[in-house]
């Protein structure tokens, strides 16, 4: 019997009594093994289970000449292919988590930056970062308290590029508490992304420089937001908005600052917000001349400074997006415990945290909670995270927020 076009049964001497099923290009893909035994028109085996049709050419030959393959065991792999197929839409249709979102952030921009030049002549730096600032956005909205520990616990990568996504994320947050518009926001948060752009490589060389930096060097740090301001112009952005906030991220209010040395109301909003979360980003990390300063202290800082070099307004509403104990500093409970700050509490000085070191300094298997309004889990001082070996699990600590899909 010689079968169809599908589904028809035949006797042969080599495939015996079957209903056989037409093998489609869909069914095949070259380099990999076959998955059933698989016949020609005449009903001999043509290609035996687990053979490797090694390049595209043959493969097209043999399907024009029409490959047949047992119908239940075809009919089953599609199935199976279908429901692999299904569930993949499903993972990626589900959003990312915040913590995957910002790492993700990181990468996209270490590449714009390694094409920056393509990005500049090509036009098409504005739109990508325009669509980084939503996505860094979105995930700040998604959970405020695991992008604010991932400044402080994730430390890793580039120091530029880090840097730049840290200060974005900084910015989001608190042109949220000042009720910025979406758009407003926008604008401020891809002036972070682009800040440096100026001084990449540069800033780089300084983070692991231990001597002071020479009169040359000086110069050019200050000048800086000027050129990467002129290279964003030169890329096609007209945002005046981020536009001016790189310009001047490091102007000050009392005309301290540079490159222009603007004084009070001259150093545009955005740039106020944008060079506070630049300082903070840069205090709370290491450099190889200087430990990183603790964020209390970064924030205590802030504080002092508030109305002189800082705008009164944006230090406070800073202040209040981070707190007192930020998500992701590490803290001595009066029991003896370190534990990882997680989220507010019912008082500025009583945050949530998960203690993840015992009193003896072994590291517990489960991060424990523990509530800090209470006596014996009150905080006793905060803990330097270079005397913490112990790598910190955001995903155990702040569960599906945090949780890592690869």
């Amino acid at each position: 019997m010689i079968p169809g076009p599908t589904g028809i049964a035949f006797t042969s001497r080599s495939a015996h009594t079957m209903e056989l099923e037409k093998v489609s290009a869909d069914d095949l893909v070259s380099g990999d093994r076959t998955l059933w035994n698989m016949y020609g028109e005449d009903g001999k085996l043509l290609i035996p289970k687990g053979k490797i049709v090694g390049n595209d050419a043959l493969l097209n030959k043999l399907l024009a000449m029409g490959l047949y393959a047992p119908k239940l065991e075809l009919l089953k792999t599609r199935q199976e292919w279908r429901e692999s197929k299904a569930r993949d839409n499903q993972r990626n249709e589900r959003p990312p988590s915040t913590l995957d979102a910002l790492i993700n952030s990181r990468k996209k921009l270490d590449a714009m930056v390694a094409q920056l030049d393509r990005g500049i002549h090509g036009r098409w730096l504005e739109q990508k970062v325009g669509e980084l600032a939503t996505e860094v956005m979105t995930a700040c909205a998604s959970d405020s308290d695991v992008a604010i520990a991932m400044i402080l616990l994730r430390q890793e990568g580039k120091y530029a590029v880090r840097h730049m996504v840290n200060a974005a994320i900084v910015c989001a947050l608190v042109c949220r508490s000042l009720e910025k518009t979406e758009a407003h926001t926008r604008s401020i948060v891809s002036a972070a992304l682009t800040m440096n752009i100026g001084m990449i490589e540069f800033q780089d060389q300084l983070k692991e420089q231990k001597t002071p930096l020479s009169a040359a060097q000086r110069a050019r740090l200050e000048r800086h937001p000027m050129m990467g301001a002129d290279m964003l112009r030169e890329a096609g952005i007209q945002d005046p908005v981020w536009l001016d906030a790189v310009e001047q991220h490091h102007e000050c209010i009392d005309g301290s600052g540079y490159p222009d040395k603007l004084f009070g109301k001259e150093v545009c909003e955005g740039a106020r917000i944008l060079s506070l979360a630049d300082l903070f980003c840069a205090r709370v990390t290491p450099r190889s001349y200087r430990p990183a300063v603790a964020s209390n202290v970064a924030l205590k800082g802030i504080l002092l400074e508030r109305g002189k070099s800082l705008d009164e307004t944006v230090a406070s509403h800073f202040i209040k997006t981070l707190g007192i104990f930020p998500p992701g500093m590490l803290v001595r409970l009066a029991n003896g415990e370190i534990g990882v700050v997680t989220r507010a509490g019912a008082k500025v000085n009583t945050p949530q945290v998960k203690s993840i070191l015992s009193a003896d300094g072994h590291k517990m298997g489960l991060a424990m909670t523990r509530d800090t309004a209470v006596e014996q889990f009150s905080i006793r001082e905060t803990v330097d995270p270079r005397q913490v070996s112990t790598y910190v699990n955001m995903e155990a600590i702040w569960g599906s927020a945090a949780a890592h899909r690869g």
